[in-house]
């Protein structure tokens, strides 16, 4: 029997479709991981910025969580309201017409 060539569809988006199965929190911490991780490894930067960027990037690591935190009811502020539809609203004023001396 002769050798078959096989064909195999190969989606391009397969990476991105993998990316978004894994839960949100996993991929956040992986993306700080390798920002920390980056961050101590580049020379450009001194001494003390480095530590002022990685300390802000560790902060953010360690805020990740994997719970969405529960969101309160808002109310509408009473008194930024719109008028009611019962009341007729005020008509504006035509602008005056200034006329020179």
């Amino acid at each position: 029997m002769q050798a078959a060539k096989k064909l195999v569809l190969v989606d391009e988006f397969d990476r991105e479709y993998k990316r978004l199965q894994k839960p949100a929190d996993a991929v956040a911490k992986t993306n700080k991981s390798l920002q920390l991780s980056n961050t101590l490894r580049d020379q450009s930067l001194p001494d003390d910025r480095k530590v002022r960027e990685y300390l802000a990037t560790l902060h953010k690591y360690l805020n990740v969580r994997k719970e969405i935190p529960v969101e309160l009811e808002a109310r509408p502020n009473p008194l930024t309201l719109p008028p009611p539809a019962d009341r007729p609203r005020r008509r504006r004023r035509r602008p005056q017409a200034w006329e020179p001396y």
